[in-house]
């Protein structure tokens, strides 16, 4: 009985593999589809770039002298 729900297990793992490599390589060879990931590797981008200037603005609000 072990040994049928480990063969069970590895065919559909092989037959969620087959679908999403299908589905993988469809949106791939698409004209309309977007490289994957571009828009959160530009997300990131901007906020690796805002990042210097967050620094400095929190840096300067700390060692400004408190007014007593």
């Amino acid at each position: 009985m072990f040994f049928a729900g480990v063969v069970c297990d590895r065919v559909c793992g092989y037959l969620t593999a087959t679908l999403a490599t299908f589905f993988v390589r469809q949106d791939a060879e698409s004209d309309r589809a977007e490289i994957a990931g571009t828009k959160s590797i530009q997300a990131v981008e901007t906020e690796i770039t805002a990042l210097p200037t967050e620094v400095q603005a929190c840096f300067t609000k700390r060692l400004r002298p408190v007014n007593c």
